[in-house]
């Protein structure tokens, strides 16, 4: 993918009203591969101060999204087929979650991606991500 479409690809996906509602930005500004951050907040916690478990699916498909962008073509673009998470730990009010994602095969039409969640060094959620991949509209 080249890097002009690969950047406004990245911008689209981080533009998305939900995700500004929720804070979510690039970890390294300008690199989509070193994953995504999320701080705990009020907007983005449960009723027991720690970020909420449906965000975390959220971000590790964005992460995936993101981490697959450089390795597609350009007349290509990515859906989610299938993906697991399970949450291993509380991340808690005030703290930042990181999420990274890895391409772990990479088909002619399926991606198979698995992400971390991390609070630090802590890992808090882990996932896998199953992306088809089809032609851009």
């Amino acid at each position: 993918m080249t890097p002009e479409r690969q950047t406004d690809i990245v911008r689209t996906v981080l533009a998305l009203p939900l995700h500004r509602s929720l804070g979510l930005r690039l970890a390294v500004t300008g690199d989509p591969t070193a994953g995504v951050e999320l701080p705990v907040t009020e907007a983005t916690r449960n009723p027991s101060a720690v970020l909420h478990g449906g965000l975390v699916p959220l971000l590790l498909d964005v992460t995936c999204f993101l981490r697959l962008v450089e390795s597609l073509p350009d007349e290509s673009h990515a859906v989610t087929v299938s993906s697991t998470a399970s949450i291993i730990a509380a991340a808690r009010e005030g703290d930042v979650v990181r999420c990274t994602a890895q391409v772990d095969r990479l088909g002619r039409t399926h991606a198979f991606l698995s992400g971390q969640v991390r609070v630090g060094d802590k890992v808090v959620a882990t996932g896998q991500v199953v992306k088809a991949i089809v032609a851009a509209d």
